[in-house]
């Protein structure tokens, strides 16, 4: 593997790996060794088929259909077919970075050897990352054991219609084809039941929400830092969690010690804190647990195979592999420690702008200023908690049987995926507002912000929002800090100036070109003369 080449071979891949390629910034070679594979689960598949075998979606219907048998000409027809069928997704356009990292999960776990594609189905998504060619996926169509929708999408651009997007031009699928010298996919037995049926989507989405919300734990660490500083609250509460908290409460005690090392901290006297000032090791430390655990889940399922049938040793056999619930109870831990982190982040802002702690007046209005200041601004704070709660209830429990009941369970990966989105879109907006007050805080406490994270947190707000001695209009500068934070750039600076290992390096979003931290299962070449 070298820095602009990433070799799959059917292992698991780690979420840095997973970004470089949803960010279409490397090559997606295969070892021969999984081609190897591939070829002998081709030919399992295909002697069974020839023996006579029922095949589930390849001598048989799929779904409520699986006991209709078709042969010959009509199985191969079928099979054609089976593409358009699927291809339902309708609403929201999706994002090429998820469309990227789809087709190479799809690619990987065709690598193993179990899915009994043909070479030709590998090397067609092969060539589609190469040339950056893209479905063009929508948003909605997937809510079962399998993202139907959406890889029914990219097996119709296989079969030489839809839409695609060719290096971000969009045009139709048959025109794309032509341009880069491609023929259309004539999908034989088998491989247009694997184009159209796994979780390959929804595993996409998933890996990229985890990650992001993996940017926002870290970004709320950063600001609870400021925030404690504007406050004054009491550090010995962290230095009693490094002795007696959890793993990853004292992790993170550890790190907010590290940045207000030396700080210029307000006096104060108070007996203690407020529960939310007070337990920030506790419900951070908790969040990022949920999102470790998510990580590790996920990072797991990319050399999963969820499709049915499978090969298994010379047969071919029917498989339950299509239920993830494992990630998707773990998505449904992260759905939760959202909602707490975005309830005491809420909290937090409420502490600085009620009047109840010394140097801060109600709404941070400085003394001697008539301005109504940054009450009617938590009126948008809050609405922010309410969203991120509202999107936390789990989806996987929920039961809707489809295919004539006989498709009674699913883990609806693709469906807590996007409850994670709509969480994070949310605390983006609360972020905005807690470095707002933050910032206002420090500054009528008459401290310096601490150097590192602080500093850039603060360096950043002033930017965009001056300190409040009147009221102005605050829609444009909470946009500008909003759309700052979630900037590529600034993260990547914000987690160099404070990293917290090994957190961003598990997570994938440590600030380095390549990191060996992680590295002992990611996707390597299986032989140096061996890629193609």
């Amino acid at each position: 593997m070298t820095p602009d080449r990433i070799v799959l071979s059917g292992t698991e891949i780690d979420l840095f790996t997973l970004s470089r390629i949803a960010a279409g910034t490397v090559e997606v070679a295969v070892s021969d060794q999984a081609m190897a594979r591939v070829a002998a689960g081709r030919a399992t598949f295909l002697n069974a088929l020839s023996g006579g075998q029922a095949i589930y979606g390849s001598t048989t219907g799929v779904g409520a259909l699986k006991d209709v048998e078709q042969h010959g000409t009509e199985m191969l027809e079928y099979a054609r077919a089976l593409p358009f069928a699927h291809q339902i997704a309708v609403g929201e356009v999706v994002a090429p970075d998820a469309t990227r990292l789809m087709i190479a999960l799809r690619l990987n776990s065709a690598l193993t050897g179990q899915v009994g594609v043909s070479a030709d189905f590998v090397r067609f998504l092969q060539d589609m990352l190469r040339h950056d060619l893209l479905p063009v996926l929508n948003r909605r169509g997937s809510a079962g054991a399998a993202d139907l929708g959406q890889m029914g999408q990219l097996a119709t651009v296989m079969a030489g219609a839809g839409m695609v997007r060719l290096r971000g031009v969009v045009m139709p699928a048959a025109e794309a084809l032509t341009a880069v010298g491609m023929t259309p996919h004539p999908m034989p037995p088998r491989d247009g039941l694997a184009a159209s049926a796994s979780n390959s989507f929804g595993l996409a989405k998933a890996v990229l929400n985890i990650m992001r919300a993996a940017r926002n734990v870290r970004l709320e660490m950063a600001l609870a830092t400021l925030g404690a500083q504007a406050m004054g609250l009491d550090r010995d509460v962290w230095r009693a969690a490094g002795m007696n908290g959890l793993r990853q409460e004292k992790s993170v005690a550890s790190w907010l010690l590290d940045e207000t090392a030396g700080a210029d901290w307000p006096q104060v006297n108070r007996v203690h804190d407020p529960l939310s000032g007070r337990m920030i090791t506790q419900i951070v430390g908790a969040s990022a647990n949920a999102l470790l655990e998510a990580g590790r889940a996920v990072r797991a399922e990319t050399a999963h195979v969820d499709d049915n049938p499978v090969i298994m040793d010379d047969r071919v056999v029917t498989s339950g592999g299509s239920l993830l619930l494992s990630l998707s109870m773990r998505l449904a831990s992260v759905q939760l420690a959202l909602a707490h982190l975005a309830r005491n982040a809420f909290n937090r802002c409420l502490l600085m702008v009620n009047g109840q702690l010394e140097g801060l007046p109600v709404n941070l209005v400085p003394p001697g200023v008539v301005a109504t200041g940054y009450g009617p601004v938590m009126k948008r704070a809050l609405e922010q908690p309410v969203r991120v709660t509202d999107a936390a209830g789990p989806v996987s429990i929920l039961n809707l049987p489809v295919a004539a009941g006989l498709e009674d369970e699913a883990a609806y990966i693709s469906l807590s995926a996007g409850r994670i989105r709509e969480q994070l879109d949310a605390f983006d907006w609360l972020q905005a507002v807690e470095a707002m007050l933050a910032a206002q805080a420090i500054d009528l406490s008459r401290v310096i912000p601490a150097p590192g994270a602080s500093e850039m947190l603060y360096t950043h707000v002033r930017r965009h929002v001056p300190t409040l001695t009147r009221d102005l209009p605050q829609s444009a500068a909470l946009t500008n800090v909003r759309d700052g934070f979630i900037h590529p750039e600034f993260l990547s600076n914000l987690f160099a100036t404070a990293p917290f290992s090994p957190f961003d390096d598990i997570l994938g979003i440590a600030p380095v070109t390549e990191t060996d931290r992680n590295g002992p299962k990611r996707p390597l070449k299986e032989n140096a003369d061996e890629i193609s």
